[in-house]
């Protein structure tokens, strides 16, 4: 009866095992690979990004964190008026991929995966985890 619970254990890790190496060989960003050359770009307005800047420049941490600086609502927005299309879509567009708390979302998978890796390896040598 071992046996026949051991031999199952190692096929479920295995194919557990595969399937994750198969998860994981997909690019994060793959649907980019979908869209063929004839599709459409879209336009972007300055002063839609302006109005996505103004939305971050309006938050309480980043209007205490500028008012710190020494940089008042004025000294913004002429700096702002200076900048070309260019730089102010770039900066709005790197605004979006900013993310202040942080992502430990990842984090915790990544230590989940460890920890059933570890309990797996484990039980497969035939080890238990003894906690006292």
């Amino acid at each position: 009866m071992k046996l026949v619970k051991s031999w199952y254990f190692r096929q479920i890790a295995l194919v557990l095992a595969f399937t994750m190496l198969a998860i994981g060989a997909i690019p994060a960003k793959s649907m980019a690979y979908v869209v063929g050359s004839e599709a459409v770009v879209a336009e972007h307005s300055r002063e839609a990004d302006l109005a996505r800047i103004q939305r971050v420049l309006e938050s309480k941490l980043v209007s205490d964190k500028l008012s710190e600086s020494g940089l008042s609502q004025d000294e913004i927005n002429g700096r702002l008026s200076q900048l070309s299309d260019e730089d102010v879509h770039s900066f709005a567009s790197q605004l979006e991929s900013v993310n202040p708390g942080g992502d430990g979302v990842g984090v915790v998978i990544g230590l989940l995966v460890i920890v059933i890796l570890v309990i797996i390896i484990l039980r497969l040598m035939d080890r238990k985890i003894i906690i006292r």
